[in-house]
């Protein structure tokens, strides 16, 4: 027990980067907002402990905040059920790209020596292929610990396991209800993670 109740407090820096696309829908985006809250909420938020940063994508990238935005967990609670839906088609490739080229960098609020951590939550196929799995190739040569999240009957696995740093960071659920009972799964493989940089 003591292992994982410790694991709230040792520093991490955390992306989630959540799909906003036309086949999720405005209720089911809410339901992918209330588990990023919930995990937040498991964990010592601020500049010397946990930092929590959200982007979505759908069509494009829509930037909403970095990791260094929101120190403290109310404000970050409050911010991340603030997130708006903005609906598009699945472009996963341009999403990747652009939390390489702006969220895991110092101005972001990343930290040396503290470990990455990208969470992909999707309920569908990426409209290219081939342009994702190369983004996902880059991301994996960055350092940046990243986990899967497949919703739904849509999804396609290996896909999710070229984003996944690799098969035991992909995690799929049959639907967004299901998404609660990943939790406790996706904090203890994260964990893990953080621990093992020590």
């Amino acid at each position: 027990m003591g292992f994982f109740a410790a694991c709230g407090t040792v520093p991490a820096d955390i992306v989630f980067l959540l799909d906003s696309s036309g086949s999720v829908g405005s209720s089911n985006f809410q339901k992918q907002l209330d588990f990023v809250k919930r995990f937040a909420n498991t964990f010592d938020i601020g500049p010397n402990n946990v930092q929590i940063g959200v982007e979505t994508f759908a069509t494009t990238p829509h930037h909403q905040f970095y990791m260094n935005k929101y120190p403290t967990k109310p404000t970050l609670l409050n911010a991340i059920g603030s997130v708006p839906y903005q609906s598009g088609s699945t472009h996963t490739d341009l999403a990747l790209k652009y939390v390489m080229d702006n969220d895991f960098k110092p101005a972001a609020g990343d930290r040396d020596h503290v470990v990455n951590i990208l969470i992909v939550m999707t309920d569908g196929q990426s409209n290219d292929r081939v342009a994702t799995t190369a983004q996902a190739t880059k991301l994996h040569g960055m350092n940046i610990k990243t986990f899967a999240i497949g919703i739904g009957s849509g999804i396609n696995q290996a896909e999710l396991e070229h984003i996944a740093t690799d098969a035991k960071h992909v995690f799929t659920v049959s639907n967004f209800d299901a998404l609660n009972t990943l939790q406790a799964e996706l904090k203890k493989t994260a964990c893990e993670g953080m621990y093992l940089i020590y």
